[in-house]
């Protein structure tokens, strides 16, 4: 058994990667099934890709916190935001979609102006966060970074009640993570226990302090600074895995493009 995320699930799908599996779903976790997939792959947990801010950096430079996408390429933010690669970080391709669903063919005029203004590129979400965020591990120099919906939960200080960072919620794309039973898999009925365990009360209520991500499980507890502080959007950015499939390698060729001018 193996995983899979909407940004690539049409991929594994088209190519049979997954066998047909009879599973019972939990309530709430049908909402996030692939449509047409067959009963090959299975929601497990679900989370939304959005910028983040550290609210304290704003407050002591006496400067109004960016709100949406159109903010992020304002003169204001210029150099203060650092994004992970679209070409190397799951985290960055779920961002690149987002914009994508935001701005349509108009997309790429948006990254050049991000570009343009000085964003941070990484490799990935750990170099984003913990080496160029402001309230990363490394106390870096940008004050907004990509990441999760749920990031600002984990900004709490120990024993305190406030967290420092806050999600912007209109910068949201939703990215949901899957698994199925492999093709040709020695065991498939062993690989359907485990997604029936995944999908289990436990299971799913362990998820957010250990992997940092939503239940898809409906009515299963959070932990507390999670109730107040991973905020879900309502009405986050998405797009049919079918969508990028078609369209993936184009717009990461284009995205590869802008960044490296």
């Amino acid at each position: 058994m193996v995983s899979s995320r909407n940004t690539f699930a049409s991929r594994a799908l088209d190519a049979g990667v997954f066998a047909r599996t009879d599973v019972r779903l939990p309530p709430g976790a049908g909402e996030y099934v692939v449509p047409g997939d067959g009963g090959r792959l299975w929601p497990i947990d679900t989370g939304d890709v959005c910028v983040n801010i550290d609210t304290g950096w704003f407050a002591d430079h006496h400067l109004a916190p960016p709100q949406s996408f159109d903010d992020l390429v304002k003169p204001a933010y210029a150099g203060l935001v650092a994004v992970p690669g679209a070409t190397t970080s799951s985290t960055g391709l779920a961002f690149l979609l987002g914009t994508i669903a935001r701005y349509g063919d108009g997309w790429s005029a948006w990254w050049q102006k991000l570009v343009a203004g000085g964003a941070t590129i990484t490799d990935g979400w750990t170099e984003a966060y913990e080496t160029d965020f402001t309230e990363g591990g490394g106390h870096g120099q940008d004050p907004v970074v990509v990441s999760y919906d749920s990031s600002p939960a984990f900004t709490v200080a120990k024993g305190g009640s406030v967290s420092t960072t806050r999600a912007l919620l209109d910068t949201c794309f939703r990215q949901v993570e899957y698994a199925g039973v492999l093709t040709g898999a020695a065991n498939p009925e062993g690989g359907k226990a485990f997604l029936e365990f995944l999908l289990s009360p436990p299971v799913q209520q362990a998820l957010p302090d250990s992997m940092y991500v939503f239940p898809v499980r409906r009515g299963t507890p959070l932990p507390t600074a999670w109730t107040r502080y991973a905020v879900q959007p309502r009405h986050p950015y998405a797009m049919s895995p079918a969508d990028i499939t078609a369209h993936r390698e184009e717009w990461l060729r284009e995205w590869s493009d802008i960044v490296s001018r």
